[in-house]
Parts: structure tokens; C-alpha cells; sequence
């Protein structure tokens, strides 16, 4: 014997989905890989490693739009816009990475063929960059979560 109720019919959500927690991981991971294929690629002097490095800073620099996006809307929502130190250093650090990063892909797809110049050393350090500002986001937003 089935009785119906109101909720009938209805599905209910039993868990909210935190979308800045599923993709604020994709630009560290990128980012964190185009960084290490770089460092092979300066020791090595292999294009293959430098060329995977500039696929992964694309890709990179593509989830960085909405990972930072949805970190905040998760600060307007969750944290009703709250203006906490860590919130500053996040939101600067995000602003800075998204210009960094996208610099980069300019400028190395415009001079493609500055492998082994000076510059290459420049753009090299810019996309080690790209990795420290990312752990400097997964510190502070690890002492959001984990206090």
C-alpha cells in the first residue's frame, strides 16, 4: 500500500554542490604541470616539454576564469562578502594569477620562436609564478575550510 504525501513526485536535493571546490583544482593542477614541464623542458632544451608546458598554461589559463568567478560568488554568498585579510590576499592573488597567466599565452603565442633566448628565462619564471601563486591560493583557502 503506497501513500502518497506531498512530496510526492519530488526530488530532493540532499547536497548542495560547491562548484569553486571542483574547479578552482583544475587551474592549480595546470598550472602545477605546465611549471614542471617547463623546468624538464630548461634542462633537457626538449621543445616537446616546452610545447607541453604552453598547452597546459592555455588550459590553465582557461579554468582560471571560472574557478575565480566562482570563488566569488562563493565569498558574496557563503561568506556574505566578509573583507577578512584572507579574502584580500585570495582575491589579489586570483586578479594577479588571471593577468599573469594570460600575459603568458599572449606573449608566447606571439614569439613562438623565442625558445633559448633571454626571454625564455623571463617567460620560464613567469609560469614557475603561476605554480607558487597557486599554492599561495590552496594556503589561504585551506585555512578558510580548516579552522
Amino acid at each position: 500500500m503506497s501513500v502518497a504525501t506531498p512530496q510526492a513526485g519530488r526530488t530532493l536535493l540532499k547536497y548542495k554542490i560547491h562548484w569553486h571546490a571542483i574547479l578552482i583544482h583544475f587551474p592549480i593542477s595546470f598550472f602545477t604541470v605546465s611549471a614542471g614541464f617547463m623546468i624538464l623542458h630548461l634542462f633537457t632544451e626538449t621543445t616537446c616539454f616546452e610545447l607541453a608546458g604552453y598547452l597546459t598554461l592555455v588550459a590553465g589559463t582557461i579554468m582560471t576564469l571560472p574557478a575565480t568567478l566562482s570563488g566569488w560568488l562563493t565569498w558574496k554568498g557563503r561568506y556574505k562578502g566578509a573583507r577578512g585579510k584572507i579574502f584580500i590576499y585570495k582575491a589579489r592573488i586570483a586578479y594577479a594569477m588571471m593577468a599573469l597567466s594570460i600575459f603568458l599565452v599572449i606573449w608566447r603565442s606571439v614569439f613562438p620562436s623565442m625558445v633559448h633566448t633571454v626571454w625564455h628565462f623571463i617567460y620560464a619564471a613567469g609560469v614557475i609564478s603561476l605554480l607558487l601563486g597557486a599554492a599561495a591560493e590552496g594556503y589561504y583557502g585551506g585555512r578558510l575550510n580548516h579552522r
